[in-house]
């Protein structure tokens, strides 16, 4: 299997994540009672990436890790190249439910709605298996879920998989997961999610900031590892590769990575610069 990774000056957009409270764009349309709910194409689709560097090192990286623990978090801030990652390793690996998380998703009905849309794209479901059943009252007036609300979902959701399907592995990958970060239903959900995954079930999580204790502290008993940005960056060797790519010399290549210390939005920065 060919191993690459694919960089775009767009992999990732604001530094910080935005609270609850943010404005909702057009493309966040919802109702919360959930009667009627569109979901939108883009945010279960694999971003697309343009150029390329061959990176195998962060590919063994992520395929050990998610065959030892039960989620993997890719930590970075903005242009530490995350996103291109995690849709390049996407693409390699077979049936891969990706879901975009944006503000409006700290509604629980939005959030479980495009959740399991994401894993019904990946393993190809028939709209039988599909329909998700209106829940009324699972949701308190400040936004709390119940712990039954959230394991029946997750249940009921892994049992119609199972059912219907038979997949050797599923890679279930969240995007911009920092978004949700004050959803008031955000440990219990993902708290029984980690306990909830299959054998052949694996999470990669992707997010800009440190996210909530409980989650954090899931580390220690083994369910959750971490891949900082300290190891998203360029090593030496990676810098030298891209810019011979771009027709640019090793010693420009060397230059740039002690200016930029491997931070990857920072050397197609300094790569445009020097074209």
């Amino acid at each position: 299997m060919t191993m690459t990774f694919f960089l775009h000056d767009n992999f990732d957009s604001k530094e910080s994540f935005e609270p609850a409270s943010a404005s909702i764009t057009s493309s966040q349309i919802k109702t919360s009672a959930c009667e009627e709910f569109h979901l939108f194409a883009e945010k279960l689709m694999i971003p697309q990436t343009e150029g390329v560097v061959r990176r195998p090192r962060l590919f063994d990286m992520i395929d050990r890790s998610l065959l030892q623990f039960g989620a993997t978090l890719l930590n970075g801030r903005s242009g530490t190249g995350k996103t291109a990652l995690a849709a390049d390793y996407a693409r390699t690996s077979g049936n891969t439910a990706w879901y975009t998380v944006e503000n409006a998703d700290t509604d629980w009905n939005v959030f479980r709605r495009y959740f399991a849309a994401s894993i019904h794209d990946a393993l190809g479901s028939p709209e039988s298996a599909r329909s998700e059943p209106r829940q009324d009252g699972e949701v308190s007036q400040d936004g709390e879920v119940s712990k039954v609300a959230v394991a029946k979902f997750l249940a009921d959701l892994f049992a119609r998989v199972d059912s219907n399907f038979r997949k050797d592995r599923l890679i279930i990958i969240l995007d911009d997961l920092h978004r949700i970060f004050d959803a008031p239903w955000f440990d219990v959900f993902f708290e029984i999610l980690l306990y909830s995954l299959r054998e052949n079930t694996q999470l990669l999580l992707l997010c800009r900031s440190r996210p909530p204790s409980p989650l954090w502290r899931l580390r220690s008993k083994q369910m959750l590892n971490v891949i900082d940005e300290k190891l998203l960056a360029f090593n030496e060797a990676e810098t030298a590769e891209f810019f011979k790519s771009n027709g640019l010399s090793k010693k420009s290549a060397r230059v740039a990575y002690a200016e930029s210390f491997g931070r990857i939005s920072k050397v197609l920065q300094l790569a445009r610069s020097r074209r």
